[in-house]
């Protein structure tokens, strides 16, 4: 049987590892010994949607939404799970907490996302007392999550310790703002790090000046090449002590981040590609029948990510994931065969809000609808990629397909969602803080 490594880098854009951009050679190889993707779409343009999709196999916005898994929903460690695996997953990232119900089907659930959590007592702790503390927490830590290093090490620790076949997960937060320039974790860099990219992606994004344009691309170039090395070092130990020899290794950035391509940074924006289009690279044990290197220039989806592992470990799913998973496995596409789908979907609920919003993607066309405006855009994509120019009025059948689309996932997400009863997510200061310092607050 098969081992999974499900590396997932937060807001890992697809020109930070294509092309000349940055360097990145631990990808690279990764890249030239398996199969890379260079035309894979994230169904989410931030963690929360883009995440449940990959762990779901569905749509983000289908059965209750993305911000709180509902109880009947599989996962995909749920079915490793019933398959005979052992399931991990470490990461520090709140948007898929345990308090959101990402926890499920996981025999080891470590997620770092208090910044203060003395001995366990946080439960107890008086609610004034236990946000004074937070805040105290945060000012001492240099990083609002937990670095690669202390991930991966947590990462090998468990690899080591655990009974093969395994499943584990993490999701490294180094890429996302604030950019911290590499691993120079010192407390003037982090403020600064932190003053800029709340100036950026929350407060002022039409203030930045040119230097500050500048200042935030280094540093989100030196956040990508400090992990490329990291996981660079991870990989190289694991094949060393013999790990990787019957474990399939997936890396995946989960949405971008944008670069005031169209206004702004970070990832709060409608699903322009600077946004969805993200590296998918899968190099598949040398036991497995999977003929690799290989490059795969079709148009793929993050959402096909979890039956593509779960079609070669040969498991058996459970009849709701069955009736449920929109995502197909991409194995019959590396042995040449196209996709069954020609349009990508990407979707997301507005954070404290009650507008969605969409984006149709096909090789030719980009279709975008702003619920908080009620506004359509289309863009012509083979003459138009960096999508600048709404041509909206010149191809109203075009518009019309799109539209028939939208429409349509109106009434799945209306159809699917019946009777499910999502629970409002009561966050714990500690989690606040965290989102707080990730530029979500």
């Amino acid at each position: 049987m098969v081992n999974t490594l499900f590396l997932v880098v937060d807001s890992l854009r697809y020109d930070a590892v294509a092309g000349n951009k940055f360097d990145t050679p631990n990808l690279d190889v990764l890249a030239e010994e398996g199969a890379s993707f260079s035309q894979c779409f994230a169904q989410g343009v931030s963690t929360a949607p883009s995440m449940t999709s990959m762990l779901t196999g569905r749509y983000p916005l289908d059965y209750g939404g993305h911000w709180f898994l509902e109880e009947d929903q599989p996962t995909m460690a749920e079915q490793f799970h019933r398959n005979g695996y052992t399931t991990g997953a470490i990461h520090s990232n709140p948007n898929v907490s345990r308090l959101r119900n990402f926890h499920r089907g996981f025999d080891t659930f470590e997620e770092n996302i208090l910044p203060y959590d003395p001995d366990g007592l946080v439960d107890n702790a008086p609610d004034q007392l236990l946000r004074y503390a937070n805040k105290f927490a945060r000012l001492l830590r240099r990083t609002p999550y937990m670095p690669v290093e202390k991930v991966n090490d947590l990462l090998m620790d468990w690899i080591h310790e655990t009974d093969e076949p395994w499943f584990l997960w993490t999701q490294y937060m180094d890429v996302h703002g604030p950019y911290l320039p590499g691993d120079d974790f010192t407390y003037r860099n982090k403020f600064r790090a932190e003053q800029i990219w709340r100036k950026a992606a929350v407060n002022s994004p039409d203030e930045i000046t040119p230097e500050e344009h500048d200042e935030l691309w280094e540093n989100y170039k030196k956040e990508v090449e400090y992990l490329d090395r990291e996981i660079g070092a991870f990989i190289d130990t694991l094949s060393g002590r013999g790990d990787l020899e019957d474990t399939a290794v997936v890396i995946v950035g989960d949405h971008g981040d944008e670069f005031a391509e169209h206004g702004l940074y970070g990832h709060g924006n409608l699903p322009y590609d600077e946004l969805t289009h993200v590296p998918l690279i899968i190099r598949f044990p040398e036991s497995s029948a999977i003929d690799q290197p290989k490059e795969v220039d079709s148009l793929v989806r993050t959402v096909d990510i979890l039956p593509t592992m779960l079609d070669l470990a040969d498991a058996d799913l459970s009849k709701t994931m069955r009736e449920r998973m929109e995502g197909e496995s991409l194995l019959p596409v590396l042995d040449g065969s196209d996709p069954s789908y020609d349009i990508v979907v990407t979707e997301k609920e507005m954070r404290g809000e009650d507008y969605l919003r969409f984006g149709f993607r096909t090789e030719e066309w980009k279709y975008l609808y702003d619920g908080k405006t009620d506004y359509t855009h289309l863009y012509d994509l083979q003459n138009d990629p960096d999508e600048t120019t709404d041509v909206t009025d010149n191809h109203p059948e075009v518009v019309s397909k799109f539209e028939k689309l939208l429409n349509e996932r109106f009434e799945s997400i209306e159809q699917t969602s019946k009777g499910i009863s999502i629970p409002d997510i009561d966050d714990s200061e500690g989690v606040e803080e965290r989102l707080e310092a990730l530029g979500y607050k």
